[in-house]
């Protein structure tokens, strides 16, 4: 079993294609890939500095949202009903399209209509099912979100070249496509699952 210090030293000897911004596990990771047998370096180098710089883009974006006092899952809920106004949405549509629980939502709904900025009716057929619509003060809330939260993604890409934007979004695109396969193939993997691995 490798050493720390021999860790380290691989550390050290990581190709300049890693920027300085990278964490220490990062940069110990991939000089670690270069040297193992039967791993591809160069995809790990992608796979990890994408994780890399989601974490710090995300952090930049949470910041933008913070002087508007907002949460990540606010912002989204506000977001998918700016997107749908004036047409409401039911409780259990807006925690699909938010990509959460229904039980998760309803402590941030509580505070968005604290805020006067969604309110909630009962369906008179099925009280079961509660809509939910953005009030015109909470359209100005999210449009100015929105402007801020934009402002950082456009200035966390002002490093990107022009020439090098389409390029990028190509790769991100395919590196998406590759995880969502992983991640189906791993559903029908695992335990209780019927289904065969097999990616086309």
């Amino acid at each position: 079993m490798p050493s720390f210090n021999e860790n380290h030293r691989d550390q050290t000897s990581v190709p300049a294609l890693i920027p300085a911004e990278t964490s220490f596990a990062v940069r110990t990771l991939l000089a670690i890939a270069e040297r193992r047998p039967g791993i591809d370096a160069m995809r790990c180098r992608l796979a990890l500095l994408h994780s890399e710089t989601a974490t710090l883009l995300h952090r930049s974006l949470r910041r933008s949202l913070e002087q508007h006092r907002l949460t990540d899952l606010q912002f989204s809920i506000l977001v998918i009903l700016f997107s749908t106004e004036p047409e409401p949405l039911s409780a259990s549509v807006l925690a699909e399209h938010a990509g959460v629980a229904r039980a998760s939502i309803t402590e941030v709904l509580d505070r968005l209509e604290s805020t006067d900025w969604v309110t909630r009716t009962r369906d008179k057929s099925d009280r079961r099912v509660i809509y939910v619509r953005i009030t015109a003060a909470g359209q100005d809330a999210v449009d100015a979100a929105i402007n801020s939260y934009l402002r950082a993604a456009e200035g966390a890409a002002s490093l990107v070249q022009p020439g090098d934007q389409r390029t990028l979004c190509a790769g991100y695109f395919q590196l998406l496509r590759g995880l969502g396969r992983s991640s189906e193939a791993l559903h029908r993997g695992s335990p209780g699952s019927t289904q065969e691995t097999h990616l086309p």
